[in-house]
């Protein structure tokens, strides 16, 4: 009987280590920063907190210093003339892509109206947010899309779902 306590208590001690262990590593892999500006940026324009940290997850990791090969910056990796104009439209001026508040600001804005653009289809909107209006166009006829875009609406989705398990 000691030998079954004993036994059990090991199993209980190594689940708890792996439990703690999965935790840390999903918080290293799915970071939750700038929650209050991604709340703030997320309630402004009316669009849901985990597809918010899913789209900054897939875009940056996270890190505001992000930048594309191609010239995209920042937490949402926004293209510099698509922060020019979403900066514009929301009548902020000397609009840094690499301010984290900015960037989440515009990024939403910019995804808010390509939501209407695209009534309401979140997949067509995150294809035009991430490969352009046309590509959405073909995603909604359903032509083939870059692969590379297919695998980003996969990413946002499943970071959707696991950033929704926690959003309270």
């Amino acid at each position: 009987m000691a030998a079954m306590k004993k036994t059990v208590s090991v199993i209980v001690a190594i689940l708890a280590v792996l439990t703690v262990s999965a935790a840390i590593l999903l918080c290293v892999v799915f970071p939750n920063k700038y929650t209050d500006a991604v709340n703030k940026s997320a309630a402004e324009f009316d669009l849901p907190r985990p597809l918010i940290r899913a789209v900054v997850w897939a875009e940056s990791r996270f890190n505001p210093s992000a930048e594309s090969r191609k010239g995209a910056m920042g937490l949402m990796q926004l293209m510099p003339s698509t922060l020019d104009e979403c900066a514009a439209a929301l009548g902020i001026e000397n609009a840094d892509g690499f301010d984290p508040e900015t960037s989440l600001r515009c990024g939403c804005y910019y995804l808010s109206v390509l939501l209407k653009k695209f009534d309401g289809d979140e997949n067509a909107a995150l294809v035009a947010y991430n490969a352009g209006e046309t590509s959405a166009k073909k995603y909604l006829r359903g032509e083939e899309i870059f692969p590379e875009t297919e695998n980003y609406i996969k990413s946002v989705a499943a970071a959707k779902k696991l950033y929704g398990l926690f959003d309270r």
